[in-house]
């Protein structure tokens, strides 16, 4: 057969062999293009490995320097005559002039001890005087000396220099005699224990020279350094700033991009200092990559010319050779079968749908008869779990035509929950189609378990997965549940990882009992609120209904849920989850705690919640919780008693977690308020505790504790210094009776009075009053 026979179309399998052929001639083209690749990347990682080290060495040696200007600024502070003069205000007298001429003397021996440091300028803000190493000045000619790159007239230098506390470093330009040249200036406060007072500001100039003074020469390297405000601190090498030159353009802690400078494409490596945020880089001209690369580059476009011209001529002589016996093969076929090969078919296709096409017919037939009958099997299922069986059709043919057969007249139901869909739960939110599966295979596994000795049948009803347990012997062995429930459960959860909750009713007879078994089922499987998930329950094992009415109620008593009260008002969550674990505890190992007593514990627990916040905050603090927690929906989805456990804890932990960040407020207004109310009572004789607590609607004890954490005193002996301060007063002012006095300071009773003055001053008020001054 001549190759110039053969018909090219699309589809025909000569296109596909073709394609697959150029495909394998471009994997030699491919793997040039990646080791040209990999070798651009080798020399791009040497030469940005060696920018970086350089780079590196540059910003530690910087950074060593900063650190110690930083700490030779803390050690300035801590000067005496520093700190003496921040005092002085206008106008200077002559010894304030002296020690301004100490503390210039002072500066200059610290500024030999620092090489990168060009001059040190200290600003008192009482004064407005600017102290150097050489000279004394004021803010207005020290602002005409700089030129900040973000400082815009001298107001803004005021309102700079004037900020509470100041600590960072300022790109400026230094004009000293007509010179001008580019400097750091780093700012920082002196600290001062009464921050009432103006202070004063340190202001270290750093030449940008002295900075990259580390740095190697080199004619073709530009450096620059930028701060986190996009300042640029000092460069290298660069005649014009590049536009790329921006602090968000250098992400993460270093890095290699390729930016335009000058019209001449650079790369630029950039490292982070971990101690000032600034951005080291350094750019190199492009070209020197390349210059690299050319000998590779050469080799590269050989290889790709040489592996078309060689694949090309491969690549046709075998697609010649490989379409021959395919074409031959059809043309039989076709004369053969009599069906035609029609113009534009691909070959394999044509005779893959000749051969299967009956055949396919024939499986969906057989896989729609098969639908149907699981279809209907499972609804006649359902029925005989809710009795519900058709009543013109005798049983026993209804079970012969679902191939139901029967040991014995005994029964028992066995219902799985699947609580977890394991490796088929992947989200929040499960694909149905997984979860068809996951019943699919919880199905085929309890037939599997039942074996042969027993006859199970499984069914879907009501988002479970139900089990008719037909026994195998007139004699029903009750282990044999359990044992198939063990097993369901093992294999799921070791293949899987499905959790599951198992219900097993009681053993009936007949058909008939079925629905009743089923109904002891659902009992048992509600009883999981109480359990928990992933229990087997069995109906012979739930509380009788006669131990449910005689218990009637659950162990939660008032003195425990005062105990609970007081460690949730304190914020103290570990005791408060430990109460409530006991209380949980206490209850589920009691064994007659029915399902809505259960619900009711809970409830009551999150209600103990609610009473909390109504007696520590207002109805709005109460609104608010109710709002952003919303406890009665939470506890409403859950479907056991762990699981509202588990909410009512994480409920319980950020209220305790507000309680406490509310008590770590820097400031609050009630030991003033409570102390400015005492001062102005402090005659009335009811004044007491509960008093002041009713009067600001707190509690007693809740008002003690947070007068003593405000204010450091017990309440009842401010109260009483109060009293007792008056009291002094008219013992020396007035001339009043013992018993009056004690009357008008809110002492009905003069005993009381005494002893009270005696604990305190000493001496009783007679005798205070003998010694008083004439």
């Amino acid at each position: 057969m001549k190759f110039n026979r053969i018909r090219f179309n699309k589809r025909s399998v000569i296109v596909t062999w073709l394609t697959s052929y150029i495909s394998v001639l471009l994997v030699p083209i491919i793997i040039s293009g990646i080791l040209y690749a990999a070798s651009w990347h080798v020399v791009e990682s040497e030469v940005n490995r060696a920018n970086n080290n350089a780079l590196k060495q540059m910003e530690l040696a910087i950074d060593n320097s900063l650190g110690g200007i930083e700490r030779l600024s803390l050690e300035i502070s801590l000067n005496k005559q520093v700190n003496a003069f921040i005092n002085t205000s206008q106008p200077l007298t002559d010894n304030d002039y002296y020690d301004l001429v100490t503390i210039s003397n002072d500066l200059r021996v610290y500024q030999t001890a620092n090489e990168f440091i060009e001059q040190i300028y200290l600003y008192y803000k009482n004064s407005d005087t600017v102290i150097s190493t050489r000279n004394r000045t004021d803010s207005r000619q020290l602002f005409q000396m700089l030129d900040g790159q973000t400082l815009k007239g001298y107001e803004a230098w005021k309102t700079y220099l004037d900020q509470r506390y100041i600590q960072e470093y300022t790109p400026v330009t230094i004009t000293e005699d007509d010179n001008a040249y580019k400097a750091v200036l780093f700012a920082k406060s002196v600290t001062l224990a009464n921050r009432d007072q103006p202070g004063a500001v340190l202001l270290f100039v750093m030449k940008d020279s002295k900075l990259l003074a580390n740095i190697p020469p080199s004619e073709a390297t530009s450096v620059a350094v930028l701060d986190k405000e996009n300042r640029l601190v000092a460069s290298s090498g660069l005649e014009q700033t590049p536009d790329f030159l921006t602090y968000d353009k250098f992400t993460g802690e270093n890095g290699l991009f390729y930016g335009d400078v000058a019209a001449k494409q650079v790369a630029v490596s950039y490292t982070t200092s971990a101690r000032t945020g600034w951005k080291y880089m350094s750019m190199i001209p492009a070209e020197r990559f390349d210059d690299k690369m050319k000998y590779m580059k050469s080799l590269v476009y050989a290889s790709i010319i040489l592996s078309l011209l060689l694949g090309g001529l491969v690549t046709f002589l075998f697609l010649r050779k490989n379409y021959n016996p395919i074409h031959h093969l059809i043309r039989s076929f076709s004369m053969k079968a009599g069906i035609s090969f029609a113009e534009g078919t691909n070959e394999y296709g044509f005779l893959q749908d000749a051969l299967n096409n009956t055949f396919a017919e024939k499986e969906q037939v057989d896989r729609r008869l098969h639908q149907h009958r699981d279809a209907i099997r499972s609804h006649f299922l359902q029925g005989l779990l809710k009795g519900n069986l058709e009543q013109d059709i005798p049983v026993h043919e209804s079970l012969s035509a679902h191939d139901i057969r029967l040991d014995s007249p005994h029964f028992a139901v066995i219902l799985f929950h699947i609580d977890h869909f394991g490796k088929f739960q992947e989200d929040v939110a499960i694909d149905p189609q997984k979860i068809k599966l996951m019943q699919f295979i919880l199905m085929n596994v309890v037939e599997e378990v039942i074996g042969l000795q027993n006859r199970g049948f499984t069914t879907e009803i009501e988002d479970m997965q139900a089990c008719i347990f037909n026994f195998g012997s007139e004699e029903p062995d009750t282990d044999e549940l359990s044992r198939v429930a063990d097993s369901v459960k093992l294999f799921l959860h070791d293949h899987f990882h499905v959790h599951l909750t198992v219900s097993i009713s009681a053993i009936h007879e007949e058909l008939f009992g079925i629905a009743e078994a089923y109904q002891e089922a659902l009992s048992a499987m509600a009883y999981r609120l109480v359990k928990g998930s992933g229990a087997i329950i069995r109906y012979d094992e739930l509380p009788s209904s006669e131990a449910v009415r005689q218990a009637g109620t659950y162990y939660y008593p008032l003195h425990v849920e005062q105990q609970l009260i007081n460690f949730i008002k304190t914020g103290d969550y570990e005791k408060s989850s430990s109460i409530i674990d006991q209380i949980i505890e206490t209850n589920v190992s009691n064994s007659v705690l029915s399902v809505p007593l259960g619900k009711c514990l809970m409830f009551d627990l999150a209600s103990t919640m609610l009473k909390t916040m109504n007696e520590i905050g207002s109805q709005g603090n109460k609104k608010s919780f109710m709002e952003q927690f919303n406890p009665v929906e939470r506890l409403s989805e859950c479907e056991t008693i762990k699981e509202m456990k588990r909410e009512i804890l994480s409920i319980l932990e950020q209220v305790c977690e507000s309680i406490q960040a509310d008590r770590k407020q820097e400031y609050s207004p009630l030991g003033d308020l409570v102390s400015a109310y005492v001062k102005a009572n402090y005659a009335e004789e009811n004044l007491n505790i509960s008093m002041i607590g009713e009067k600001f609607g707190i509690t007693p004890s809740y008002l003690s504790k947070q007068f003593k954490a405000q204010t450091g005193d017990a309440l009842l002996d401010f109260i009483s210094r109060t009293r007792l301060e008056e009291a002094k007063k008219l013992l020396t002012e007035q001339p009043l009776s013992i018993m009056e006095i004690a009357r008008k300071v809110g002492y009905n009773d003069i005993n009381t009075f005494n002893r009270t003055f005696k604990k305190f001053e000493g001496i009783t008020p007679g005798k205070y009053k003998e010694l008083k001054p004439l």
